[in-house]
């Protein structure tokens, strides 16, 4: 059961005064949907209208009703918040994208207002209805991503569906943008592993929470430089990501295993190889322009790209620098179409390297 996007119908004048309670806590993807569905539809209306901000980051629930929870909270904070010409800067881009073709309409999955002590906003948004799409991609972005330069993760996750769009008999193509997690604020700061490994359940719950309401969607998730890192974090562990496939750009390592997953001798809590997580090899692909000092560092484990990591290495053609894996026309944003639409025997691939 759903409800209409807009809150302008007789339901909304019937809401019960009583309902003003938040969901109960502690539920699964799957819990959340079988509650949602229970609510009879004025009680759901009544949520909408009463409890927001807890019924917009509740993974499982339908896309629009997480956008019309999450609108609620974005105009908010663009009215009174901390950052409010940020904030309305997100709000204009998705207001006007309902003006356009409904595959090109932002869904607001998730947004939790940045802190008054500076703490970073959460957001995550979707070009299209993932409830309604046959390939999903999920964009994980890195250091320095916020709600100030949220529009350029927008644009980068607007590439993936565009170009997944052009593959013949591909199907319908949703590209999200997950800034789900607080990302590392600088350089510096993106050394430390703490920003992937509180992340990482969150990603988990997102992606495992696709399939709720759309069951035989492909999903692939993407992460870019420490977005990679989540990722990979994320899918070690237990019970993994849940998606068909795993593409890494610009990593500095794929992060984490749990504690209780870490060998003895020579193995340390670093993901040192494709074994360490849950992805299948065939469906792991990692891609790094050969001057991308970033891929290098192994500052969080073993190099996607390096010989003995495992997986594929994808060719990202003649591009340079960190980040360019998205430039239109490149063969980069080419191959992670081809994977976002499971047509793997046009994907392009490179030999691995050493380090």
């Amino acid at each position: 059961m759903t409800v209409p996007v807009s809150f302008e119908s007789q339901a909304l004048r019937q809401i019960p005064a009583w309902v003003t309670a938040p969901p109960p806590d502690g539920m699964d993807a799957q819990s959340s949907l079988q509650w949602w569905n229970g609510l009879a539809a004025a009680e759901q209306q009544a949520y909408l209208h009463q409890q927001p901000s807890a019924l917009g980051g509740m993974d499982g629930l339908p896309a629009e009703v997480r956008h019309e929870a999450n609108l609620q909270v974005l105009r908010g904070d663009a009215a009174a918040g901390s950052r409010p010409e940020e904030a309305q800067a997100l709000l204009d881009r998705v207001e006007q994208s309902w003006n356009g073709p409904e595959g090109e309409r932002i869904h607001l999955l998730d947004y939790q207002p940045p802190g008054r002590g500076g703490e970073d906003a959460k957001v995550v948004a979707s070009i299209g209805n993932p409830d309604h799409a046959d390939n999903i991609a999920v964009y994980v972005p890195g250091t320095g991503s916020d709600l100030g330069n949220f529009s350029g993760s927008l644009d980068r996750a607007d590439e993936l569906r565009a170009q997944s769009g052009m593959i013949p008999g591909s199907g319908e193509t949703v590209a999200i943008a997950w800034l789900g997690y607080d990302a590392p604020d600088h350089i510096p700061a993106a050394v430390l592993p703490g920003y992937a490994i509180d992340g990482a359940p969150a990603l988990q719950s997102f992606t495992q929470g696709l399939h709720g309401n759309n069951p035989d969607a492909r999903v692939t998730v993407i992460g870019h430089s420490y977005g990679s890192t989540v990722v990979g974090t994320a899918d070690a562990l237990d019970g993994g990501l849940g998606v068909q496939d795993i593409i890494a750009m610009g990593s500095p390592g794929m992060g984490y295993e749990q504690p209780s997953n870490v060998g003895l001798l020579f193995d340390d809590i670093t993901i040192g190889g494709i074994d360490e997580m849950n992805i299948a090899p065939g469906h792991f692909w990692a891609g790094a322009n050969s001057n991308d000092v970033v891929t290098y560092t192994q500052a969080h484990g073993n190099s996607p790209v390096d010989w003995s990591f495992g997986g594929q290495r994808i060719a990202t053609g003649d591009l340079s620098g960190h980040s360019s894996y998205w430039d239109n026309g490149s063969e980069s944003l080419r191959n992670q179409a081809y994977i976002i639409t499971g047509n793997y025997e046009q994907v392009t691939t490179e030999r691995r390297r050493v380090g």
